[in-house]
């Protein structure tokens, strides 16, 4: 168990080096033609800068045919872990989400609309902007972690949820053809990600409609800690004061059976007992379980065109 938990560890606070190169964002020129459609392509826009957070590296996938000029508008999904979701050589011990290729083969078959995803990287501080804060805030007691230390780290959670609205989408919607309504926008990640995830819909309710809270943290830290123990209270408190409402959104849940996914299912029943009584109905909250499969980025892949599908079609 302590090897899982270092490991765990690991990957729940890593962040990867941001790469240096910069793509603008595609223009129209002579060369388009309507019989030469352009492919599918990743924009880099490195150390994005914020008033709220650190720098980061922002990749923006824009499926086969985007044109500006052509006035067709996509929706958006918010992506986190962004450095893990196009590219093998900046994901996390090298193994990437996929989700270019799964969004390739979800329009190619028209199982899902054209859509941009916004791939925003973590950062150093990947726990402390990824903690959903306002239920953190209201752990209490004893908080020392064996991952995280003897005290919380500081929160940034609600920091790092401004960037993304007040920041990071306006620049998407003025330089990209967007639709900027939030039942065009999702916002999904893994983990940590998954958390921030259903926190950025509570937080934001008319900003997002839907997210993908896959391979959910719901322990906040180790499994076997302090605040764990307190992680499905403080979690469903908070969220009885938040603005979520299933008339309004839709969530996905999700989590393996193995490795760091072992010790979720209490966690998730409860959250499920806690969403039905709360109106939810099984087609608005989504809780999947899938046998055999642990907490990593290859298992996140391999249920990229369920997660795609869910986010992007009624």
């Amino acid at each position: 168990m302590r090897m899982i938990s270092a490991v765990a560890c690991a990957a729940l606070l890593s962040a990867c080096t941001p790469t240096t190169t910069k793509t603008e964002p595609p223009t129209s020129t002579s060369a388009d033609t309507a019989t030469t459609p352009r492919p599918a392509q990743v924009v880099d826009h490195v150390d994005f800068n914020s008033d709220h957070v650190q720098p980061r590296n922002i990749s923006v996938w824009l499926p086969a045919g985007y044109a500006p000029d052509s006035g067709q508008t996509y929706p958006v999904i918010y992506a986190h872990d962004g450095q893990n979701l196009f590219d093998p050589s900046t994901s996390y011990a090298g193994v990437e989400w996929g989700l270019d290729e799964a969004a390739d083969r979800l329009i190619a078959a028209d199982k899902a609309p054209p859509a941009i995803i916004v791939g925003i990287w973590n950062t150093d501080a990947r726990w402390q902007e990824y903690a959903p804060q306002k239920a953190v805030e209201r752990l209490t007691g004893d908080t020392a972690s064996e991952w995280l230390g003897p005290t919380l780290p500081e929160l940034k959670g609600d920091a790092y949820l401004r960037f993304i609205t007040e920041e990071l989408k306006p620049f998407i919607d003025k330089t990209y053809n967007t639709k900027s309504g939030a039942e065009h926008t999702s916002i999904m990640g893994s983990s940590m990600g998954g958390l921030i995830s259903l926190y950025a819909v509570a937080e934001y309710p008319d900003t997002f409609s839907r997210a993908a809270a896959v391979s959910i943290h719901w322990p906040l830290a180790e499994p076997d800690g302090a605040i764990a123990a307190q992680a499905s209270s403080v979690m469903q408190a908070y969220l009885e004061t938040s603005g979520i409402d299933p008339a309004k959104h839709v969530i996905w849940f999700d989590r393996g059976t193995e490795t760091l996914d072992a010790s979720y299912a209490p966690h998730a029943e409860r959250m499920e007992a806690w969403f039905r009584a709360n109106g939810w109905p099984e087609d608005r909250a989504l809780f999947r379980t899938y046998p055999g499969t642990d907490h990593s980025e290859a298992a996140w892949a391999a249920r990229a065109d369920e997660i795609l599908t869910f986010l992007l079609t009624e």
